[in-house]
Formats: C-alpha cells, sequence, structure tokens
C-alpha cells in the first residue's frame, strides 16, 4: 500500500506539473489544489491559527521543520512563491515544480548567489509577490542557532510587511527532514504513517523597524508557542 502510495503521489505532482505548461492555466490555482489533494493522499489533518494576510505585496517567515512545509503552505496562503536552496533545482521531477512555482534560488555559501537572490527577491515583490522565506536557511526540528536576517533586512529597506508564522507537527520526527534523511526513503516512509496532524498558526503582519532586533524576536516567537507580543 506504502508503494502504491508513494506512485501515486508522483504521478499526481507530475501531471500537476504537466498542466502548468498548459496554455491559460492558472498556475497559482493548480499549487493550491496540488496542496490539497497531498494533504488528503497522507490523511493529513491540518489546524490554521490565526488570519492569513491576502495583502501584496508581503513576506512571509517561519520555522522549517520539512519540506512538508511546503505543501501546509501552498494549501493556506494563495499565490506564493518560495526562497529554496540551489541544490533543490536539480532534483528530478520537484526541481521542474519549483521553477514552475516561481521559486527563488539561493546558494547561501555564495556571496555572489545571494546577492542574485536578494534582487531577485526584491523584483518579485516589486511585482507585488508573496514569498515564503526561512531564515534558518535549513530544515530542524529545534532552531538553537539564530536566523539570518536577510529578510528582515529586504523588508526594511523596502518597506514591505512581513507575516510570521510557526508549524509544528505530530508526529515530529517522521516529518522532519533532518540529519542524513533521504529523500525517496524518508517521502515512503511517510506513507506508511496512519495519520498527520499539522498545525500552522500566522501572527499578524508586522513593520520591520530594526532588522536585527526583530530578526531576533520572531525567532523567539517561532520557539516558543507562549510567547507572544
Amino acid at each position: 500500500m506504502s508503494l502504491t502510495l508513494t506512485a501515486d503521489f508522483l504521478a499526481q505532482t507530475s501531471l500537476s506539473l504537466a498542466k502548468s505548461y498548459w496554455p491559460h492555466i492558472s498556475v497559482e490555482k493548480l499549487q493550491q489544489q496540488w496542496a490539497f489533494e497531498t494533504l488528503r493522499k497522507f490523511k493529513t489533518s491540518m489546524e490554521v491559527i490565526g488570519q492569513i494576510s491576502h495583502q501584496q505585496p508581503m513576506l512571509y517567515v517561519g520555522n522549517h521543520v520539512s519540506y512538508f512545509d511546503i505543501v501546509l503552505l501552498m494549501a493556506t496562503v494563495p499565490s506564493i512563491s518560495f526562497v529554496a536552496k540551489k541544490e533543490l533545482s536539480s532534483w528530478p521531477l520537484f526541481g521542474h515544480a519549483a521553477r514552475a512555482t516561481k521559486t527563488i534560488f539561493v546558494q547561501r555559501e555564495n556571496t555572489g548567489s545571494r546577492k542574485k537572490a536578494r534582487q531577485a527577491i526584491e523584483e518579485a515583490l516589486t511585482r507585488q509577490q508573496r514569498i515564503v522565506l526561512f531564515p534558518s536557511g535549513t530544515t530542524c526540528i529545534d532552531e538553537k542557532k539564530s536566523w539570518r536576517r536577510g529578510a528582515f533586512e529586504i523588508a526594511q529597506q523596502n518597506n514591505v510587511m512581513v507575516q510570521p508564522f510557526r508549524l509544528t507537527y505530530n508526529p515530529l520526527r517522521p516529518l522532519a527532514y533532518i540529519d542524513d534523511d533521504f529523500f525517496p526513503r524518508h517521502l515512503y516512509n511517510l506513507t506508511r504513517l496512519q495519520s498527520i496532524q499539522a498545525k500552522i498558526e500566522f501572527h499578524p503582519p508586522v513593520h520591520i523597524e530594526n532588522a536585527e532586533k526583530d530578526c531576533e524576536k520572531w525567532w523567539a516567537w517561532t520557539r516558543d508557542s507562549n510567547f507572544h507580543y
């Protein structure tokens, strides 16, 4: 059954990618339909807390646990693009899908690549796009290392609002994509779960007045469910 579900999910993703090249197709609606279908296939119940801003442009920033975060965000926030590691662009199928959804790729250890990514983000914001960034730069269960503040600098310098979010899963470790996890095996193991409970909480949008301090503040908020402003 798990192999069947894995094959079904990959076929669904491949079909959605093929449809994205059809003339007059709405890629935004297509990616949301794909996300809802993925949640259904993986028996995911999702709780959404807070009001999602539909303001444009907008930067969404939050903690990063798994590639499954993308599914949750696509299902809840319409017409969004992502900033992702350059390695994703070379993944079979999912790299093509990322490009179809206007993902901005960045090679974080490369200063030139980071500068180009920043320019691409600013240009996308000028086009009134909504963009998701994971300031941790990688997936982890407990983000002990402070976030990179680049997203907050962009927001401050371009006078763009930021909507923080935080997400959790139950069970947590099977969903987290960390350490030496290998994507095909990890995905297969997800299909074996009886159910997935996911929660995503959105804080009201905020103005960024001090990139360094605000970065620390919202990093702390995502780590502590009792931390409020």
